[in-house]
């Protein structure tokens, strides 16, 4: 995983952490269409959506707690960086490309390299396959392209990938959109590694192993 440079030598789950822990939970939960359910003393945990399965945030340690689909670095840690910065605003349901995000344009060839590309590569001959595993992931069918799938990053975070099959004239291509309001609630940077994480799963999924 790529790491800012700005950020070097620190531990990326830090400055959230130190966010969190001066908010008030319940207020977090609100904005980010999360769940609190309090334990008493100030204690308790924020149950939030994640692709197709939920993290609970434990209060006021603020250690992340994961159940094996989603128990990743990336994901775990994007989930403090989306409680911590979420305003509360709804998707739009105007869907951008990445470029078009605030900040979006320094890291677009990231997302073509590491994301659009791949999938492509991988699932250009293969729309079936490509929505197999886009829905093992959580992804819901969209009418894009030849095949796409949106996907619930976090409840005010969606993203899109959207699949043209590869012919005698073309190649494949892939692109990624995300809603519009995403940036209200993560950095250019921060989507940037959502969507290599959801690309990733996508281009793990194997067929044979069911999935």
């Amino acid at each position: 995983m790529d790491i800012d440079d700005s950020k070097r030598g620190e531990n990326p789950f830090d400055e959230p952490t130190r966010r969190l822990r001066s908010m008030e939970p319940e207020m977090l939960a609100t904005k980010a269409g999360a769940l609190w359910i309090p334990a008493g003393g100030g204690t308790g945990a924020i149950v939030l959506p994640v692709l197709s399965s939920e993290m609970r945030i434990v209060f006021p340690e603020i250690t992340v707690e994961a159940p094996r689909e989603v128990n990743s670095f990336s994901l775990k840690l994007l989930a403090l960086l989306y409680l911590s910065g979420s305003d509360g605003t709804l998707p739009s349901g105007e869907w951008v490309a990445f470029r078009d995000l605030a900040g979006g344009r320094f890291y677009e060839p990231v997302v073509k390299r590491s994301v659009e590309d791949p999938v492509a590569q991988r699932f250009g001959l293969d729309m079936n396959g490509f929505l197999e595993a886009c829905a093992s992931t959580g992804g819901r069918l969209e009418a894009f392209g030849d095949a796409s799938c949106s996907f619930s990053l976090f409840p005010w975070v969606t993203l899109a990938i959207l699949l043209w099959r590869a012919d005698e004239e073309f190649q494949a291509r892939a692109q990624v959109l995300f809603d519009s309001s995403c940036t209200h609630h993560l950095s250019a940077f921060d989507l940037r590694m959502g969507s290599q994480e959801i690309a990733s799963r996508i281009l793990k999924w194997d067929k044979g192993a069911g999935g």
